[in-house]
């Protein structure tokens, strides 16, 4: 279990987003692994379904960019997919992981002691994809450890009415005109904004309606250069954390963000 509004006591959750990815690793065991070990309180994963109706850890539709596989996933049997291995983005040499079942990595991360946030991806009709994931969810016990994450509000609205108790994070790549009427209308627990459209004005509307306020920051090297024109995101960052505005930093590097929140004098929140 998890408070997701932890910025009213002095914390924040930090997230590592598809694991810690900077070692070339995403959305595998070494990388859940590597952010436990650097102190994170969740890691975000990505669903996919394949063919023959199994959910699957991995962030693209294809596997072109980041295994060793081709093809739509959704088009290919798991025996099929469980042959390839994964592969950096980069380029960074990685030993190749398995692309692993959603419940094996459900009982991995929760032998490790993360939360999740779970975003899924896919497009579907009708209610049996969330269906299943809400039973491989209470069947891993970790129902209670998990957001339930999407850019399609209407999943998050309709996951809800599948399994009431169940939390759920909308993300958003804009500044909305009324963030907290958009949290309502899928009935979100938290709301994430990503670099750079996140606003104070908008962390304070959605604490005013109850909703939690989640951030999501590049890897720090982004930001190198502009600061080296006298553009410094870090220090707005840490004046937004010091004010108690946001709940949840999400990022590439969890090593370097447990270390900011701790030199803005927070504590990083812990699930119990």
């Amino acid at each position: 279990m998890f408070d997701p509004l932890p910025s009213s006591s002095g914390h924040i959750l930090v997230c590592g987003h598809r694991g810690h990815v900077v070692d070339g690793h995403e959305n595998s065991r070494p990388a859940f692994r590597r952010a436990a070990e650097l102190g994170a309180s969740l890691c975000e994963i990505d669903l996919r379904m394949t063919r023959d109706g199994q959910l699957v850890v991995f962030h693209d539709d294809i596997l072109d960019n980041a295994s060793t596989g081709t093809g739509i996933i959704s088009q290919l049997d798991y025996a099929q997919i469980a042959q390839f291995r994964t592969k950096a983005r980069s380029g960074m040499p990685i030993e190749g992981q398995p692309i692993e079942l959603f419940e094996d990595i459900l009982a991995y991360c929760r032998d490790l002691g993360l939360g999740l946030i779970v975003e899924i991806k896919d497009k579907f009709e009708g209610t049996a994809y969330l269906e299943q994931v809400v039973r491989q969810l209470k069947d891993a016990q970790m129902f209670e450890r998990v957001l339930i994450s999407s850019f399609d509000y209407v999943v998050l609205r309709d996951i809800k009415s599948i399994a009431p108790g169940i939390r759920t994070m909308g993300i958003n790549y804009h500044r909305l005109v009324e963030p907290a009427a958009a949290a309502h209308s899928a009935s979100m627990d938290v709301m994430n904004t990503d670099y750079p459209q996140f606003a104070a004005d908008i962390a304070e509307g959605l604490h005013a309606a109850n909703v939690a306020v989640s951030h999501y920051v590049p890897p720090p090297e982004f930001f190198a250069i502009r600061r080296g024109y006298g553009v410094d995101y870090f220090e707005e960052l840490g004046a937004y954390l010091r004010a108690g505005l946001i709940d949840m930093l999400v990022c590439d590097d969890v090593g370097w963000s447990v270390d900011f929140v701790t030199r803005c004098g927070l504590g990083v929140s812990r699930l119990s």
